[in-house]
């Protein structure tokens, strides 16, 4: 069944709103904000993470060496999308950050609400080194043709294996599945070895549907057509994908579970594979009590690997062309490889930072020191875009397709049923 939806220019509706609140508070000029270039705020999730990496490296040094103050707002909760609620509570008020950290697969509601400024011109002087980043990395954030944002952490979905598993299951422990057809080989057999309740499972409740884009997407599958008048999440190769799971789940092989739980379930040796984010390489590799191993994730048979970018872009708000000009600095401060190689060592994140990866002054030995980060970072050439749904009601459409994802794996609705009915959900959501 094809859904077809008409496509209207519009901006983003709530933060359009709020931007115009801002804007009236400020009086009838459609500017308005910082206009201090030796002050820059950045705005952030409340991650301790993060916020102990940028005081690190945005601190009293980096003002003595570039004259610029940067101070410090937190979104009050931990995750992404809370910076996308401040934000929309601030700009309401009349407040607009100058830098905000920003879950990557939001970039295009800010570019839509005409609110993030774009980069290129700033991109194309000196001294920014474009070579310092892989193409496929600087394209993630591109919206129209435009860069709207640069990545400040990566994060990608990868394979950990947990290797004592896979020797009691017989299965050779530094080789991985490569393609869907052998991971449910040896899913199947660590459960009826009874090496582990479990044989493989994926988070189904990430951010936007993370996970099962990179599923989707390495298989050929898409959520929209590219000129997104129609709806494509419930097409034959969606619709392939996602029974896969279903059946692994029928057959005892797989379970439909959290992206906490997961992680949970895995370091109690419950679970023998997982998929799951590059960036929870660290903490794994500290509480698990077992000889685990990361790689690629296996691709849909006859697909082409397709990895969807996960984690936090920069975006710059800033109006005031002296004042976009000092947030640069600080954006290039934070994806520069000091910074970057502060940040991977404590969170687990990739680099965004080639330079960092590579010279042994910053990244060029952490591979060894921690090996499941290295599936994250070989991953970065295969970068695809986080795809988000158009329309102010982009969340919602997602939320959709997250619920039809749980009916289909859990069997509550055939899978064909779960897809074609959000379908129509979402195409009534995201109609422009």
């Amino acid at each position: 069944m094809n859904v077809t939806i008409s496509r209207r220019r519009a901006l983003t509706g709530v933060l359009a709103v709020a931007a115009a609140g801002a804007a009236a508070a400020c009086g009838s000029s459609s500017r308005g904000g910082n206009t201090d270039p030796k002050t820059v705020t950045v705005l952030s999730s409340s991650d301790p993470r993060v916020v102990d990496n940028l005081k690190a490296v945005l601190g009293p040094e980096f003002t003595t060496r570039t004259g610029i103050t940067v101070k410090f707002e937190q979104a009050g909760g931990p995750r992404w999308p809370d910076v996308d609620t401040r934000l929309q509570s601030d700009l309401t008020a009349g407040h607009r950050a100058d830098i905000a950290l920003i879950g990557t697969n939001s970039v295009r509601t800010y570019a839509d609400s005409e609110l993030a400024q774009p980069l290129d011109d700033l991109i194309a002087q000196p001294p920014f080194d474009a070579s310092q980043f892989q193409p496929a990395l600087l394209n993630v954030d591109k919206i129209g043709g435009r860069t709207m944002a640069v990545p400040y952490c990566v994060s990608t979905l990868a394979l950990y294996l947990n290797q004592d598993v896979l020797r009691k299951a017989g299965l050779d422990p530094n080789r991985t599945p490569a393609t869907f057809t052998e991971l449910k080989e040896y899913a199947t057999k660590i459960v009826s070895s009874k090496a582990a309740r479990y044989g493989v499972a994926w988070p189904y409740d990430t951010d936007a549907n993370w996970a099962l884009q990179t599923i989707l997407s390495s298989a050929g599958a898409s959520m929209m057509d590219p000129a997104e008048k129609q709806v494509t999440i419930n097409q034959p190769l969606a619709v392939q994908q996602l029974q896969y799971w279903r059946d692994l789940v029928q057959e005892g092989t797989s379970t439909v579970i959290t992206s906490a739980d997961l992680t949970a379930a895995f370091l109690r040796g419950d679970i023998g594979m997982m998929l799951q984010s590059s960036g929870q390489a660290v903490s794994v590799s500290k509480g698990a009590s077992f000889s685990a191993r990361t790689d690629l994730v296996p691709v849909p048979d006859g697909g082409t690997r397709r990895t969807t970018v996960g984690g936090g872009s920069a975006i710059i708000l800033a109006e005031d062309e002296n004042v976009r000009r000092s947030a640069w600095q600080v954006v290039q401060e934070l994806i520069g490889p000091t910074s970057q190689t502060q940040l991977v060592k404590t969170t687990g994140y990739t680099s965004a930072n080639q330079k960092a990866l590579s010279d042994p002054q910053y990244l060029g030995n952490f591979a060894q020191e921690q090996p499941l980060t290295a599936a994250g970072s070989a991953q970065i050439a295969t970068l695809a875009p986080w795809y988000q749904f158009p329309g102010a009601r982009a969340g919602e459409a997602q939320n959709q397709l997250r619920d039809a994802v749980v009916a289909a794996l859990n069997g509550t609705k055939p899978v064909g049923q779960a897809l074609n009915d959000a379908a129509r959900s979402i195409t009534s959501l995201v109609t422009r």
